[in-house]
């Protein structure tokens, strides 16, 4: 076997945990936990495990389809969950009591959050009409939406995200949210009302302006409580239910906000901040009491987290080289129910993702699984993974991993610079840091740039190419290859230039801006900012060229930085990958620039994967893609003189 196959093979028997949830007592946990990808037609076979801090393990549930998002009862051992293995792609609401599994209440959408009340009398469920499924990174419909609509009706009114609450005891179902406005999260404040994020758009777009808001389920009333410029992300209620936590910042995709943690006092509407301008890449907060929360997020190439007071001050911080979290999207930890401990799944460079636990307030864990044990037993030559720092053309701080074959030769290698989307997102240091693993196992150098616009720095770090894509944040990537090319890990000669989303975005700038590459790779990107803008799910093309694009002054910058306006004299190889049912970089941005470099004489092939949207999802489609890069990558890039 190739080292490439071996590689993707090892790849695809990592096992993937979330959705940690402690059970009342505090010694063990529920998780889901799925395989790396899934074939045609087929759901992520994901099942829930029961988990014991001394080391049992337990299989909960066995489908069929996948099983997903388990939430212990706070007052016995019923355990809620979600699986579509009543309608494939739909997550319905099931109930595990003493080994027996049962459907619990009729909600018409599929569940995306669930929660208990006190009580335990009912669980509180945000679902999404058929037609909203599948987020700004998800990108495309999931299986359910079957294409049976004939003909397909689009209008701004019909679909929405609802808040219902079901009976345990009878299955009941109540809509308990808003008549007229979308919920994109919550938090329960106590059983009858929610503190939560919405919108009066309920398409994708309408998340990039949703405000902070209190629900009243037996009017259905809503109160905004905030509304700000930004993005917003995981409102908490404090235990006395007279403080709301959230988390404010630029995001270019949901689930991605790494932003300033704030206070909002429900008795005086007064909004403060907790920390400085440094701390201020957090994705995930829960209040340990009425004086402190919990945090976790991002910090350089790493993670951070911790315990603030609501003065601003640590009462314990910690910071390390990996991936606190379900994944390089979202860091967090999860509190035990007494507070005198945490869990967390965690991975880094060389350690596959495992929950572990964590009683010192030091960077000290117990691991609590050992889903992955066998990953790196005979992995003899997983890639040496080091820090690369330089300084932006105008002297600004930037950092990348360089991942390099673990036998290389001395000298310079062919390298393929692969840049990440987003772009509020990074490289981390995980266990496949920039997924890029199989392209060293082929041989390649692989510089992965952590450019301005980045998370770990910062929110003011974060904004700097807003209202510039394309511009500084390319000349902070040209600086770091040739950084490299003078430490000597790099041969100038044989470059390659590949990226997905934004990073998709990026290698077509490449292809437009410089000759210096001998093939590109544009994965699910972006070639016309303003096409883009209104044929996708979201409204992110907005916000990156610094405001609407019905303005003239942003519109403008939004055709300059396209690179299909800028293909003056390409010359790169490109191979432009697609998913057929990508809403979030739709298949016309590959078809645009395909036919662009056609007509210019420039050598180019699209390759679209039926079923798959903006990431992709299943083995076959994985294997091809992998392979297809690689081939262009060597008939272009290891050939060249």
């Amino acid at each position: 076997m190739d080292k490439l196959a071996e590689v993707i093979g090892r790849l695809d028997r990592v096992q993937f945990p979330s959705d940690i949830s402690f059970h009342r007592g505090g010694k063990a946990i529920a998780t889901a936990v799925r395989p790396a990808g899934r074939d045609a037609e087929q759901s992520y076979q994901s099942r829930i495990w029961r988990y014991d801090l001394d080391g049992a393990a337990t299989q909960l549930t066995h489908g069929p389809n996948g099983d997903y998002s388990p939430r212990w009862s706070p007052v016995d051992d019923r355990l809620a969950f979600t699986s579509d293995r009543t309608v494939r792609g739909k997550a319905d609401l099931f109930i595990l009591d003493q080994g027996s599994v049962k459907p619990l209440g009729q909600i018409p959408g599929t569940i995306e959050d669930l929660r208990w009340t006190s009580d335990a009398s009912a669980i509180v469920v945000l679902a999404a009409d058929r037609g909203l499924d599948g987020g700004a990174t998800n990108g495309a419909v999931r299986i359910w939406w079957d294409g049976t609509e004939d003909p397909a009706v689009t209008n701004p009114t019909d679909a929405r995200r609802r808040l219902f609450k079901v009976s345990v005891a009878d299955g009941k179902t109540v809509e308990i949210g808003p008549r007229d406005a979308t919920v994109w999260e919550f938090d329960l404040f106590g059983d009858d009302a929610a503190m939560a994020l919405v919108s009066a758009d309920a398409s994708e777009r309408g998340w990039y302006h949703s405000k902070v808001a209190q629900i009243d389920f037996a009017t259905r009333a809503v109160r905004i409580l905030h509304v700000s410029p930004w993005q917003l992300q995981g409102p908490v209620a404090s235990p006395s239910r007279n403080r709301v936590a959230f988390l404010e910042g630029w995001s270019s995709d949901r689930g991605l906000v790494a932003g300033e943690m704030r206070i909002l006092d429900l008795a005086t509407a007064k909004v403060t901040s907790l920390a400085p301008a440094e701390q201020s890449n957090i994705t995930s907060l829960s209040w340990r009491d009425d004086e402190s929360l919990w945090f976790a997020g991002w910090s350089r190439l790493g993670s951070t987290y911790g315990i603030v007071r609501l003065d601003g001050t640590f009462e314990w911080i910690e910071r390390e080289d990996a991936v606190i979290g379900p994944n390089s999207f979202l860091a967090a930890i999860s509190p035990a129910p007494d507070n005198k401990g945490f869990a967390a799944i965690r991975e880094a460079i060389g350690t596959p993702p495992e929950i572990v636990f964590n009683v010192s307030r030091k960077a000290n864990w117990s691991p609590v699984t050992a889903l992955n044990a066998g990953i790196m037993a005979d992995y003899a030559d997983y890639p040496e993974v080091r820090e690369v720092h330089w300084k932006g053309k105008d002297g600004l701080a930037v950092e990348a991993l360089i991942l390099l074959p673990k036998d290389r030769k001395p000298g310079p290698l062919p390298t393929i610079v692969d840049i990440h989307g987003g772009p509020t997102w990074s490289a981390k240091h995980a266990f496949n840091p920039g997924f890029a693993l199989h392209e060293v196992a082929a041989g390649y150098a692989v510089f992965v740039p952590n450019y301005r616009g980045n998370t770990g720095w910062g929110q003011p770090y974060s904004r700097l190419n807003i209202g510039d894509p394309g511009g500084a944040e390319w000349d902070d990537i040209l600086a770091g290859i040739d950084h490299c090319i003078a430490e000597g890990f790099v041969d100038a000669n044989r470059l390659g230039v590949t990226g997905a989303s934004y990073g998709g975005y990026m290698t077509a700038w490449a292809v437009a801006r410089t000759n210096r590459f001998k093939a590109a790779v544009m994965v699910s990107g972006i070639c016309n900012q303003w096409s883009c803008h209104y044929s996708c799910n979201h409204d992110f093309g907005e916000f990156i060229v610094g405001g609407p694009l019905k303005d003239e002054r942003f519109r403008k910058i939004a055709i300059d930085r396209s690179p299909l306006f800028r293909l003056d004299k390409p010359t790169t190889p490109t191979l432009i990958v697609h998913g057929e049912l990508d809403r979030c970089t739709p298949l016309g941005q590959g078809q645009e620039f395909y036919s662009a470099l056609l007509e210019r004489g420039v050598p180019a092939e699209l390759v679209v994967y039926p079923r798959e949207g903006h990431g992709f999802q299943e083995r076959a489609h994985r294997l091809d893609k992998a392979r297809r890069v690689t081939a262009w990558f060597d008939r272009y890039v290891k050939a060249a003189q």
